[in-house]
């Protein structure tokens, strides 16, 4: 099962590097509508408020904009900086969405970026959800990854199943 998610971030990872045309200066880019000839160009339209994507029939996941943070000494894996996503997940629909199937991936720089646990802050990822988001019931939780002290480009996608034909950008800005 590692092996599997090393393979898809991996691929995720290069999908990700090959949309990237050129680097804007801007802090943060909402919008990931499906890509069409000339995209790059819009991007400079992109607002740094949150996003929400729709990663199943009717259920969506909504992403704050990033917080910087210094992790604690219980963390892990070891960070001097992270930066964490509030995340909603809303099921609208008449079957279950099992949280497990979600696979974060970041970069921070163009490297990639490891997911931080920190508990004690309440950074806990998707591990501390519940199991299951029942047909209409909404669950909150919070991803964080860490990241170079001086500020950095970071984007970070979101494959929701691993039968997902791609991973859905949720985050692309500077932090």
């Amino acid at each position: 099962m590692p092996v599997v998610r090393l393979a898809v971030a991996a691929c995720v990872l290069l999908v990700l590097a090959a949309c990237s045309t050129a680097r804007p200066t801007y802090e943060a880019r909402q919008s990931f509508d499906a890509p069409t000839p000339g995209a790059a160009a819009e991007r400079s339209d992109y607002v740094a408020k949150g996003v929400t994507r729709k990663i199943g029939d009717d259920v969506t996941l909504s992403v704050s904009t990033p917080t910087s943070f210094t992790p604690t000494e219980e963390a892990y894996p070891k960070a001097v900086r992270a930066v964490a996503f509030e995340l909603v997940i809303d099921n609208r629909g008449d079957t279950v969405y099992r949280t497990a199937q979600l696979l974060f991936v970041a970069t921070a720089d163009g490297l990639p970026a490891d997911q931080i646990i920190d508990s004690t802050q309440g950074y806990s990822g998707v591990t501390s959800t519940e199991d299951e988001v029942l047909p209409r019931q909404t669950v909150r939780f919070s991803i964080a990854f860490g990241v170079p002290t001086q500020s950095c480009a970071v984007r970070v996608a979101v494959r929701p199943g691993s039968d997902a034909a791609s991973a859905i950008p949720v985050f692309d800005g500077t932090v």
